[in-house]
């Protein structure tokens, strides 16, 4: 029986499509990685996951009242996007400002801590994230384990790519701002399905917040 309902809690999660995991290491040394299941394709699927991403990271921070680092990491991700819309060139790689984070893409010693997500399609446009966190000064780690996979996108993904993934993130802080805020559950769902979509605001149902 328990080997019955642990089948069916594995196919109502989904088809599994990939992990993420942010790994960091002594002296500040980061790595992040994204791993697709075969058959996959990630230039179609990553914008998806990453919105999905960002979003718990903020809701992580909401948790743990660490509600002013959201928004600055959303004030700071507004201005990411504007340079990506802006860019003229489908060579222009932009380099985050991480502070004392370094990104490496190998390390012989274990991780001093782990940040880890496993991304599931649960039906045609719908999507659901698994996330696992250490614990420890997360308004530093949470709002960093977002940023070294946004720089590792910005330096692998085509332009197009790229430029779906800025109006996503865009829409989704609208989301954010003008309908729900990022601390309900509900949120980490519909917040990700408004960003991937093309429905509008409509004007009475805006509720902007100083």
């Amino acid at each position: 029986m328990i080997k019955r309902l642990l089948q069916r809690f594995r196919r109502d999660r989904g088809l599994h499509l990939a992990a993420v995991r942010i790994d960091f290491f002594p002296e500040r040394k980061v790595k992040p990685a994204i791993y697709w299941h075969s058959g996959q394709n990630p230039e179609a699927g990553v914008v998806p996951l990453v919105l999905h991403f960002y979003g718990r990271i903020l809701f992580e921070l909401a948790e743990l009242n660490e509600t002013r680092v959201a928004r600055e990491l959303m004030g700071f991700v507004d201005q990411v996007c504007e340079l990506l819309l802006a860019a003229e060139s489908p060579e222009s790689r932009i380099r985050l400002p991480l502070g004392d984070l370094s990104i490496i893409s190998e390390s012989s010693e274990p991780p001093s801590r782990s940040y880890q997500a496993e991304f599931f399609q649960v039906k045609e446009g719908k999507f659901s994230l698994e996330f696992q966190a250490s614990i420890g000064k997360e308004s530093f780690y949470l709002p960093g384990a977002f940023l070294v996979l946004l720089q590792s996108c910005l330096l692998n993904l085509e332009k197009e790519t790229l430029i779906r993934l800025a109006r996503g993130l865009n829409r989704l802080h609208v989301y954010y701002r003008y309908r729900r805020d990022f601390w309900e559950i509900s949120s980490l769902t519909a917040g990700p399905v408004f960003a991937l979509g093309t429905e509008e605001l409509r004007p009475e149902t805006k509720s902007p917040k100083s």
